[in-house]
């Protein structure tokens, strides 16, 4: 029997939208967007990424995630070039300002993330992001 309350695909999409719809507000303060977050922020824990990985890293489709670095190397964020090893493949970074941006919006994420956590243990927390992971994982054997 179908229990929409028991959905585990309604509750993971339903906080994710409340969580981006608060952060997507403070983000809007400086012109971005949430993708544009999960760009600086794969950047910033990754250095620099091919394209192609950080599609991976950022769950953006890749003429969408063509279109919003185009857009953040217009503004100075990020840069991207040839890869050395591979002139197919395009390589893309942070620039200084990037670099800036992220450093200053990284309180705001941590802020939200610690309110979505109050009242869940250190432990607790390590049991939803290794089951949140292991769920991510699973799904890569759903084919369309």
């Amino acid at each position: 029997m179908f229990e929409l309350a028991r959905f585990l695909p309604y509750h993971i999409n339903r906080t994710g939208v409340r969580l981006a719809t608060a952060f997507g507000a403070e983000l809007a303060r400086y012109d971005l967007s949430v993708p544009m977050w999960r760009v600086l922020a794969a950047l910033w824990q990754g250095g620099e990424r091919k394209s192609a990985d950080l599609m991976v890293d950022t769950s953006i489709e890749q003429s969408t995630l063509s279109r919003l670095v185009t857009a953040m190397e217009r503004r100075g964020l990020l840069r991207r070039r040839k890869d050395a090893a591979d002139a197919r493949a395009v390589v893309v970074e942070l620039t200084a300002e990037g670099r800036r941006l992220t450093r200053e919006l990284i309180p705001y994420a941590l802020r939200n993330e610690r309110i979505a956590l109050r009242g869940f243990s250190k432990e607790e927390i390590d049991i939803l992001l290794g089951m949140l992971t292991r769920i991510h994982d699973n799904a890569a054997d759903l084919k369309l």
